[in-house]
């Protein structure tokens, strides 16, 4: 009996083990297969040791944490978009540009939602030389997402390079409000520069100079607006801190050169140099050299790097085009530096070579020779810029006639003094102050007459001229010289007509 009761038992123990066993092959079964519906109840847990329970158990509840793919289940839309975006942009960095706009236009249509998908397309055609129908999708993206920086910029870049400035500045400006980024401020500054309307391309390149203070080609062309402006002081500063940053060219130099003529920095600091086998007008390293220094062998007075004269014949030096206005320049800066006969020269030389801007360069001739002493070259060069615009030089004749009598009248010679005196009041009878002038001139030369009807001449046209009771005394005093030169005190109207408002003072050598 104990003996069959034990077989019973250990009958009972094995078929529990097996029900076990097959219900954890199920459970582990690949998802492919079916489990069979009956077979769940079955599995009901049956005691075993605890090792069995653990190593079961525990594997079973972990395959059934696992999510079930189903490979014949068809991939979401949004999912195959980004495959597709990831694949495209491996083929774009891969240079593959015409596959990556297929899989990338792919992506795009997919989910419309993306513009990851959109920007990456644009870069594609973009990269591919295919610049419109890149703007195109940029496009698309501003008006979805107006606040897209990077699509508003690369679309600005596109524009700038088409040189579409108004586009430039009707898609970066909106921008912003969003990021102040250097980009955005540099290609606004340049399309405002290009459509002249300077005020607002200043203001664009400070900030962008503020954002980036490194670029020097955006110096430069600040530099340029300031030159324009005639801030001269910011404009060297500018074009001296582009300098600095390595961007270097003659027709830079020739623009500092410009600022500091301005700003009346002619020669700079002037400094003593020895420079063997050196000549005037050359450079001698950061130098330009001026003139010999006297009592020095090979002495120069020299001009520094900081200075008009050295920007502009380092132009010359670097290749600018050698044009007759910026030899002009180069004498007219010697010409304002008080150098009048080296100034004299220079403009002899550039005279057959000149065609634009003649009076004024005739102007300038004029003073360097009036400057070097040579006053009849100088009225002689003067008349040629009346000739050629009268309305701006024709009223310098006067001053030019009054400055040579100043002159001889410095240099001791009262005649030629006199001689243009007469040819300024001749030039301009109302004027009292020449009229009071001459008439002092021919007094020292005794000419009594004539000086006082020149002084009569300043109290007919201003009766109360602050030397009115002086010239009074003075007309008293000589009219015992020549008493015809003084009327009677009283007329009658059958010996003088009265005389008309308008009429003119009789010339200086006619009797009253």
């Amino acid at each position: 009996m104990r003996l069959h009761r034990n077989l019973h038992y250990w009958l009972a123990v094995l078929i529990l083990g097996v029900g076990a066993a097959v219900a954890i092959s199920v459970e582990a079964a690949p998802e492919g297969g079916q489990p069979s519906e009956k077979a769940a109840p079955s599995a009901a847990p049956a005691p075993a040791g605890p090792a069995e329970s653990s190593a079961g158990g525990g594997a079973t509840a972990a395959e059934a944490e696992k999510p079930k793919s189903n490979p014949t289940q068809a991939a979401s839309p949004q999912n195959e978009a980004e495959q597709l975006y990831t694949k495209g942009r491996e083929a774009l960095f891969q240079g593959k540009h015409q596959e990556a706009i297929d899989l990338l236009s792919k992506a795009a249509a997919l989910d419309k939602t993306k513009s990851s998908y959109r920007l990456a397309l644009a870069r594609a055609y973009r990269y591919a030389g295919r610049d419109d129908q890149a703007a195109v999708h940029l496009e698309e993206i501003l008006k979805t997402a107006p606040d897209h920086v990077e699509a508003g910029q690369t679309l600005a870049e596109l524009y700038s390079n088409a040189k579409r400035w108004n586009d430039v500045v009707r898609i970066l400006e909106p921008l912003l409000k969003y990021r102040h980024d250097y980009p955005s401020y540099h290609m606004l500054a340049e399309a405002h520069n290009n459509l002249g309307q300077t005020e607002k391309a200043r203001k664009y390149y400070e900030e962008a100079i503020k954002l980036n203070s490194q670029s020097a080609s955006d110096h430069y062309q600040l530099g340029n607006i300031y030159l324009a402006e005639n801030f001269f002081a910011l404009a060297a500063e500018s074009y001296q801190t582009a300098l600095r940053l390595g961007l270097d060219s003659p027709v830079l130099r020739y623009k500092l050169g410009s600022a500091y003529f301005n700003l009346r920095n002619y020669f700079g600091q002037i400094a003593v140099r020895i420079v063997p086998s050196g000549k005037p007008g050359m450079l001698d390293g950061l130098w330009y050299l001026i003139e010999p220094a006297p009592g020095q062998k090979d002495a120069f007075r020299c001009a520094p790097e900081t200075s008009a004269v050295y920007q502009v014949a380092k132009a010359l030096a670097d290749g600018i085009e050698d044009r007759p206005d910026i030899r002009v320049l180069l004498a007219t800066i010697y010409l304002n530096a008080h150098r009048y006969a080296q100034a004299y020269d220079m403009f002899a030389q550039i005279e057959p070579k000149v065609e634009q801007d003649k009076a004024l360069f005739y102007y300038y001739f004029a003073q360097a020779a009036f400057g070097s002493g040579q006053y009849d070259r100088y009225l002689e060069l003067l008349e040629q810029a009346i000739k050629l615009n009268p309305e701006a030089y024709k009223a310098i004749r006067v001053e030019a006639y009054q400055a040579v009598a100043d002159q001889y009248n410095q240099a001791g010679n009262l005649e030629k003094y006199i001689e243009y005196l007469v040819k300024a009041v001749a030039e301009s009878p109302q004027t009292a102050s020449l009229h009071l002038k001459l008439g002092y001139a021919y007094e020292e030369a005794q000419k009594y007459a004539e000086a006082i009807a020149h002084w009569r001449m300043v109290l007919d046209i201003e009766p109360e001229h602050p030397e009115r009771i002086k010239l009074i005394n003075l007309m008293l005093k000589y009219r015992s010289s020549d008493p015809m030169v003084i009327r009677p005190a009283q007329q009658t109207p059958s010996d003088k007509k009265p005389a008309q408002p308008d009429k003119k003072p009789a010339p200086p050598n006619k009797t009253p």
